[in-house]
């Protein structure tokens, strides 16, 4: 007899990697979001998502629930009622379930598609693939590969502006869309021909003049050592989150950024780099590690894990330096100015560097950017003085 037994999981990003735990079920019959059990003990993994966990037959299979505990909850349910049903209708004579082989249902597609991202080693684009498809399910309604017309793409498209989702946001979340219909064998040259449009902005930089007040603000070493490290060596914050005191090397005064598997943490095209450090940064990871000797992660914290929260530990130091806005919606709705991000340290180590004389090809090197193009949208020439000098000598009448 097959086993009729369905249980919500949930597959989330450990210290180990990838793993899956039973999920948290409170007093009020509700899941708890983020938690799981693991060795009888309650621990929360933000990063990750639900699964449910069935037998089709003999074979144990896992259906993407999503990111949400309260609708994973309901798939749950559903999916329990289902099983429930087909014993049900296998027992009465004559009647028959149709279960339409051939078929490619869209769930169970998009969860291979997210493994085989997984198994390549492309965290992060698991991440935002899942994001964009998931959602993309959601709006259409649809249940098999073959049902998928043209038509849905429009509708999914007009349900983000709806929502006020930014246009380049559109275009990103279409385009792992599309990665993942082809991936089920779509034609999407004749379904979606064209990827909506959206106005390609400057990258935003910093302020000199902010970036003082900022760091004078900065009391707690940790804090400092944070921001400093973001903004004099341009790393990713993922890549912020996992780096290790094995990787800065004294002697080169460079910090060497690799893979971490055990973290389930994987360079953005998979290839290894290694920055610059300053003499100033030198010194402060210097000091700093004589007070964290036992650390592996140099931002790993008390706990001496990849730290998961750097944007809320951003936004709360702006905030007590003085330095929101006060007028954007982020500001007015939490007090969390959206001029204040960790991409922005990025982007002002990237247009700091060219504006020092570095060549682009060294610049391209150091940033992980897999093109030139990309390292050349940090090309600032309006802002810099020596043009604004030329300008100004221009007889004009």
């Amino acid at each position: 007899m097959a086993n009729r037994k369905v249980t919500l999981v949930r597959r989330c990003k450990t210290p180990d990697g990838w793993q899956r735990y039973s999920v948290v079920i409170g007093k009020n019959g509700r899941v708890k979001p983020g938690y799981v059990k693991v060795a009888g003990r309650e621990i929360e993994y933000p990063v990750g998502y639900y699964e449910i966990r069935k037998y089709v037959g003999t074979k144990l299979v896992y259906l993407n629930a999503g990111e949400n505990a309260a609708d994973a909850l309901q798939e749950l349910q559903k999916e329990t009622n289902l099983v429930a049903a087909k014993h049900i209708l296998a027992e009465v004579p004559g009647v028959q379930l149709v279960e339409e082989p051939g078929r490619l249902p869209l769930a169970k597609q998009l969860r291979r598609f997210l493994d085989a991202t997984f198994d390549r080693g492309s965290t992060v684009a698991a991440d935002v693939y899942r994001l964009g498809c998931e959602e993309f399910l959601r709006v259409i309604g649809k249940t098999f590969v073959d049902q998928v017309t043209a038509e849905d793409i429009l509708i999914f498209q007009k349900a983000l502006r709806k929502r006020g989702i930014a246009d380049r946001t559109i275009h990103n979340r279409h385009m792992s869309v599309i990665a993942f219909l082809r991936f089920c064998g779509v034609d999407t040259k004749k379904l979606a021909p064209r990827a909506p449009k959206f106005e390609k902005t400057m990258p935003q930089i910093f302020e000199d003049a902010d970036l003082r007040v900022f760091f004078a603000s900065l009391k707690n070493p940790y804090h400092r050592l944070v921001f400093e490290l973001l903004l004099k060596t341009g790393i990713r914050d993922q890549e912020a989150m996992h780096i290790e005191w094995t990787d800065i090397s004294t002697s080169a005064k460079t910090l060497h950024l690799r893979a971490k598997p055990k973290y389930g943490f994987s360079l953005k095209d998979s290839e290894q780099r290694a920055m610059p450090l300053t003499d100033e940064l030198m010194e402060l990871l210097a000091n700093y590690r004589k007070d964290h000797p036992k650390d592996n992660l140099i931002l790993g914290g008390e706990n001496d894990r990849p730290p998961t929260k750097l944007l809320r530990l951003l936004k709360q130091c702006v905030r007590r330096a003085g330095l929101n806005c006060g007028i954007c919606d982020a500001c007015i709705a939490r007090k969390e100015c959206e001029r204040w991000f960790l991409h922005r340290f990025r982007a002002t180590y990237c247009t700091k560097l060219l504006r020092s004389g570095l060549d682009l090809r060294t610049v391209q090197q150091m940033m992980g950017h897999a093109d030139m193009a990309s390292t050349m949208r940090y090309l600032r020439p309006a802002e810099n003085a020596e043009t604004q000098t030329k300008v100004n000598s221009i007889s004009w009448l």
